[in-house]
């Protein structure tokens, strides 16, 4: 069955990302040692035929995009057929037995290949990464590390384990397996809306005619690919080369394993695709490291040579700076030094609020304080406004974190972190305590009255002020001395 009311203009883009997606697979590819294998390629079978097949259990009607993507398909040169035959074939029997157990349909198992061509590298639109595409939130919902050294995203196994996990969640949702992989690629809010804007009687195709053109294209690839792998076929060498595990606490670079064990730096990526910059980064409780079968007693053999290999420039990725122009006549002055684009980062808004300083709004967002005065045309730290925004650029994988955290924040009626305020004309009395011990403490930049309280147990900021005779905390100065009574 063919739903001719769903005819759409093949969307170019969707065509030249596949492409894209698969010269980016033959390269990685190419780097690999591949097992021979064998190939089963038919090019009798027309799609139809081929569609039959496959016996989808769901999208059973056949979009008429799908005949053009699997044209598309079977006119590929053999070397990239074969290369997307044997990335299919690794992942194939793993992931059919963890969806059956899930209680889902084998038939998911061709959706990563329509969204990605099965390039694990593969990025898209809303800042989606790897082979199912999945989106930040995707990935922490479904129990994934991201950081700036680690995107367990980008390893096939991890990635198809959070991608189970948030197809189990739509099924209950939905109680429909076609509307769960539309939730999957919009969103459970934007297919509630469509939902309530067309009425939940129409069928998954219906309403995928009001989703967008990348949701159709997605959809009629998926089609196109279970034809595809129904009549075409790679047989792996019976292998029992699983992979050896280790766990490594210490900041290691891959290179430092290389060249202390018999192993290439291709092959320890192609087995921890997940650690971005070839980086395993320092953790106590250890990161789990995959070698080729056979390096375990020798990684554990060299353990000492490795981790004590010491070559700074493995290491610049974690110190990367800005440098910008020395701007010395610069001051706070409510317009921007230009339209800022920062590679690689996103833009967030914050309010100064009574009390901050840039030294604790740079560690909140874990950037530096230089960035933030340049930023934002900001000359002398110490006469920053409340109310006054500030443009904040956070790396892109922990935009959605810190956009979380600020609604949380806005949500509570008062913040704990609110520093009270000093300005008004009289203060509360505060006596000395009781055998207390005497101590000075020298303002150093940066400081507030709050954060020097947070430094003495048993002290807090409007007792500094009054023991000091102060009513207005802006007014304290760099290398003034503060007594501050403390209890013994």
């Amino acid at each position: 069955m063919v739903f001719p009311g769903l005819v759409r203009a093949q969307d170019s883009s969707f065509v030249s990302r596949a492409q894209s997606n698969l010269a980016e697979l033959a390269h990685w590819q190419s780097l690999r040692n591949l097992p021979e294998s064998d190939f089963t390629i038919n090019q009798e079978f027309s799609f139809s035929e081929a569609f039959s097949k496959s016996q989808l259990s769901f999208f059973k009607g056949a979009l008429p995009d799908a005949h053009y993507y699997f044209n598309f398909l079977s006119t590929l040169n053999s070397i990239d057929k074969q290369h997307l035959l044997f990335c299919f074939a690794e992942i194939e029997t793993d992931l059919e037995q963890e969806l059956t157990k899930a209680g889902l349909s084998a038939d998911w198992r061709y959706l990563p290949a329509a969204l990605s061509m099965l390039n694990p590298n593969a990025k898209a639109s809303y800042k989606r990464l790897g082979i199912w595409q999945l989106t930040h939130f995707q990935a922490v919902l479904g129990g994934l590390q991201l950081n700036r050294l680690v995107d367990e995203r980008l390893n096939c196994q991890m990635a198809s384990a959070a991608a189970v996990k948030q197809l189990v969640a739509n099924k209950l949702i939905y109680s429909s397996e076609e509307l769960a992989v539309l939730a999957f690629e919009v969103g459970n809010t934007k297919l509630k809306n469509t939902l309530a804007c067309c009425g939940e009687e129409k069928s998954p195709e219906q309403i995928l005619a009001l989703l967008p053109n990348e949701v159709h294209s997605t959809i009629a690839m998926f089609q196109a690919f279970a034809a595809f792998f129904s009549v075409n076929k790679a047989i792996l060498p019976l292998q029992n080369a699983s992979p050896d595990t280790v766990w490594v606490n210490r900041q290691t670079h891959f290179k430092q394993i290389a060249q202390s064990i018999a192993v290439s730096e291709n092959e320890l990526s192609f087995l921890n695709p997940q650690y971005r910059y070839a980086i395993v980064p320092a953790n106590e409780k250890g990161c789990r490291l995959l070698l080729p079968k056979g390096k375990h007693d020798a990684f554990v053999f060299h353990a000492d040579s490795i981790f004590y290999v010491r070559d700074s420039s493995l290491y610049d990725v974690l110190a990367q700076k800005i440098e910008y122009p020395p701007a010395p006549n610069r001051q706070y002055v409510g317009e921007k030094v230009k339209e800022l684009q920062i590679e690689g980062k996103t833009k967030l808004n914050y309010t100064i609020k009574s009390g901050d300083v840039l030294g604790f709004i740079a560690e909140e967002y874990d950037v530096r304080v230089a960035d933030l005065k340049y930023w934002n045309n900001i000359y002398n730290e110490r006469k920053i406004q409340a109310g006054k925004v500030l443009d904040i650029f956070v790396d892109n994988a922990k935009a959605d974190y810190y956009l979380a955290l600020q609604k949380q924040e806005q949500k509570k009626e008062t913040s704990v972190n609110n520093v009270p305020d000093f300005s008004r004309s009289s203060l509360p009395t505060f006596e000395v305590p009781k055998y207390a011990k005497k101590v000075e403490h020298v303002v150093k930049s940066g400081d507030s009255p709050y954060l020097i309280a947070k430094k003495y147990k048993g002290v807090t900021a409007e007792e500094i002020l009054q023991w000091n005779g102060i009513k207005d905390a802006r007014k304290i100065q760099i290398g003034q001395k503060l007594i501050i009574y403390l209890q013994q």
